[in-house]
Order: C-alpha cells, then structure tokens, then sequence
C-alpha cells in the first residue's frame, strides 16, 4: 500500500516537471506504448500547436518531430502526461507534479509506471525534471513492483 505522506513533497509544485523516463528503448516499445495510448481515447496529439488526430503508426510522430514541435498529451485523470518524440531509444513523458496532489492520483500515476514497464519489459522512472538519476519512483519488471523513494 501506498503512503501519501512519504510521496507527497514530490508532488509540491517548485516550478519544475516530473519526468518519466523508459531508457533502452526501440521504436517496437514506442509503438506498444503507442497502440494503447492511442485507444484509449485520452490522447491529444498537437503539431506546432494545432491539434491533429494522432497517427496511427508512431513512425510517422517521429517522422514529424523532424521539422516540426509535436507533442501527444495523455489524460491521467487530473495528470497531463506529455509525451515527446526526442529519439527512438528513450520514451518520456513529463508532468506537473501538482496534478498529483493526493493518493488517488499518486495511484493512478503508480499504475501507469507499472503499464509502461509491463508493456517493455523495462525499468521506468519518475525522477525530477531533465535528472534521470534523481529517481521520485521506479518500476521494475523484475519484482514487478513500483519503488517509491524521495528525492533528497
């Protein structure tokens, strides 16, 4: 069971972003990660800040990302997950950590990490913004478990 008050300073707003991070990846793990954002009807998929409807391939938001910003945004209850296209080998996604601004939302972000793990077969992390090191939670595939620890 989860304990807010051990997660809970991670999610004051310091005016940065929380970042998830799949790190080894290839575009066959973006492309399971795609296939089931993009069913889940809570996607937005926007390039140079005009929506669009989101690929069906994931190819082709890389494709764009090439010369263009686009960006998918995944609705996790009160969370806004956005997703970049930076390279093939790293799935991120970024969030306000006001969002998470209770136990259900720390749940639903918990139950997230271990989708995204599950679906790789990769370890997932929620660190502070730009520190892949400064690991909030991680999710291993392993112990098939979320490893909740403050970041100092």
């Amino acid at each position: 069971m989860m304990d807010w008050s051990q997660i809970a300073t991670d999610s004051k707003s310091d005016g940065s972003l929380r970042d998830i991070y799949i790190l080894g990846t290839s575009i066959d793990d973006w492309a399971l990660i795609w296939n089931v954002l993009t069913a889940s009807g809570s996607l937005a998929f926007d390039v140079d800040g005009i929506a669009r409807t989101p690929p069906a391939d994931v190819r082709e938001a890389f494709a764009l990302h090439a010369s263009h910003s686009v960006t998918a945004c995944y609705r996790l209850g009160k969370q806004r997950l956005n997703c970049h296209f930076f390279v093939e080998e790293e799935v991120e996604f970024d969030l306000d950590p006001k969002d998470v601004d209770g136990l259900v939302e720390a749940e639903r972000l918990g139950q997230f990490l271990v989708d995204l793990g599950r679906m790789t077969s990769k370890e997932v992390r929620l660190t502070a913004e730009n520190e892949r090191e400064a690991v909030i939670a991680r999710y291993s595939p392993i112990s098939d478990s979320v490893i909740w620890s403050a970041v100092p």
